[in-house]
């Protein structure tokens, strides 16, 4: 079953323009350690990758249906890549409590990410959907 959907899009140039304006104070709000470390190997910094966890991020609260509100920050949600390079959602803090608390009844979630990019911005969509638990006897 579907719980939610989101969607973004960013400039590239606009996330580039807030980096230069804060600097580490930005990236250390918004990304997690991890993701950051990330954003340093690729560049210094890619402004790419920082666009596309902010687009990634943005659609995940979007998919909850209630943006960044009961408590939800940022760093929250994280962005990772699998061996293969496939991003995936990491959820912890109240994005993970929050996202449990609207499930149904003995169901739980999967969460799902494609981003894409070019030279000038980055779209990110995120499926939340939610299966039963099988139970076994």
């Amino acid at each position: 079953m579907l719980l939610g959907i989101g969607n973004d899009i960013v400039s590239i140039k606009r996330i580039k323009a807030v980096y230069h304006k804060y600097g580490k104070r930005f990236e250390e709000r918004i990304y997690t350690n991890q993701e950051q470390k990330l954003v340093w190997e690729r560049g210094s910094p890619c402004f790419k990758t920082l666009s596309n966890r902010w687009a990634a991020k943005e659609a995940f609260v979007k998919a909850l249906g209630i943006g960044f509100n009961k408590g939800i920050s940022w760093r929250d949600i994280s962005i990772i890549n699998n061996s293969n390079g496939q991003p995936y959602l990491v959820l912890s803090g109240n994005a993970k409590k929050y996202l449990q608390s609207i499930l149904p009844l003995n169901t739980s979630y999967y969460l799902h990410v494609s981003i894409s990019d070019e030279e000038e911005v980055v779209n990110s969509i995120v499926v939340i959907e939610v299966r039963d638990v099988t139970h076994k006897n």
